[in-house]
């Protein structure tokens, strides 16, 4: 939840008592549906439609 509430890694780290960011990395910081949604919804409001508009 925290990683998904967009906190920072160490912060989670330290939060959860971790001593190894690997730790923390490999447990708590899968991608879930609303990380996916969040994502694409960043991209699109940061490039907007400009890679439809490239023509090669």
């Amino acid at each position: 939840m925290l990683a998904e509430a967009g906190v920072d890694i160490i912060t989670i780290m330290k939060r959860v008592g971790h001593e190894d960011i690997d730790t923390t990395m490999q447990i708590y910081t899968h991608v879930t549906d609303k990380m996916k949604k969040d994502a694409t919804e960043k991209i699109s409001n940061l490039y907007g439609n400009i890679l439809e508009k490239t023509t090669f």
